[in-house]
């Protein structure tokens, strides 16, 4: 957890610096040189929720209630049941994780059956070191479960958030929620999509709709979509693992509609795909397989980008896509 905290605070210094215009075009080699020295610890065994069957039960007595009191949809769910509902999101079993408290959560927040204040405290608590952030300095482990279900209610809440009559995302927690998904963007290697025996993972997907939701809110300066962006760029220079169930076609969708949102995120944009390229260049080639996929991860970006089309893209980023789509060596 120290090299965490050491991190995070590196990256805080970095957003306040981006943010007074202290740098600009070096943030991307500054958060390069952050993830590439981050050092990646054995996975530890990823506690396991307590009470999950109890808990499955108390989330079918709520709904069955919700359901033969339609006009009453002010029916909350108690604060003691909430924190055991959101325990679950850790474990790695779909039925209890996904089917189970993943649905309850979404459908409570989305027909009003969390106060103010208990979506206030969720948003907290999804951003929270513990949920978001469990193990991700740790090799492939269990506990991806957890940090990118966290990420999946953090996304249906953003956009509730929009949608009720009183926010409940504040400034001060909007700015924590761009630090905290920050810190996460740069930092998630765990690629894997659906895992047999468990269900999904796929955080990049859930990912992909976060950094969405934060990028279409008015609320949120330039300066911290712009970090964000450099953050997922930064990450996808280093990934050594393949995306292989649409998270790819999801992020790539979700830059592209930042960047036509100004010429400033296209910029960027076009910036980052050229210090990829860079990487490539410069870097001895290896006969691997972390070597091969990085080439193919890039490779695979590219064309991703020529699917969504000419109309979809800024159009310097399409003409260097172009001139560039098949370098290989």
């Amino acid at each position: 957890m120290e090299e965490l905290a050491a991190i995070h605070e590196k990256t805080r210094v970095l957003l306040s610096q981006l943010r007074s215009g202290d740098v600009y075009e070096s943030l991307p080699e500054l958060l390069y040189v952050l993830k590439e020295n981050a050092d990646m610890e054995p996975a530890e065994p990823t506690p396991r929720p307590r009470d999950s069957m109890a808990a499955i039960e108390q989330m079918q007595v709520y709904q069955d209630v919700w359901s033969a009191n339609h006009e009453e949809s002010n029916q909350f769910v108690a604060d003691d049941d909430l924190r055991t509902f959101v325990d679950q999101l850790s474990s790695p079993s779909a039925k209890i994780r996904d089917t189970g408290a993943f649905f309850f959560l979404g459908n409570a927040i989305q027909n009003g059956h969390l106060s103010h204040q208990q979506l206030d405290w969720l948003t907290a608590e999804m951003i929270s070191d513990e949920h978001l952030l469990a193990q991700i300095l740790q090799e492939e482990n269990d506990g991806a479960y957890g940090r990118s279900f966290a990420l999946a209610i953090l996304s249906i809440l953003l956009m509730a958030d929009q949608q009720v009559a009183e926010p409940f995302i504040g400034p001060e927690l909007m700015m924590a929620i761009v630090e905290q998904v920050s810190l996460y963007t740069l930092l998630e290697r765990d690629t894997r999509g659906f895992v047999p025996g468990h269900g999904w993972i796929h955080a990049y997907t859930h990912l992909a709709n976060v950094l969405g939701a934060i990028f279409d809110r008015t609320d949120v300066p330039r300066s911290d979509k712009l970090f964000l962006l450099a953050c997922i760029m930064t990450n996808f220079r280093q990934l050594n693992t393949p995306l292989t169930m649409g998270e790819l076609n999801r992020q790539v969708g979700t830059i592209l509609r930042l960047s036509r949102k100004h010429s400033l995120y296209a910029d960027y944009l076009l910036l980052s795909l050229k210090l990829w390229r860079q990487d490539l260049v410069n870097e001895p080639f290896a006969q691997t397989r972390s070597r091969w996929q990085k080439l193919y991860n890039r490779v695979d970006f590219f064309q991703q980008i020529l699917a969504f089309g000419q109309d979809q893209v800024p159009e310097k980023v399409w003409a260097y896509v172009q001139e560039t789509k098949n370098y290989l060596s």
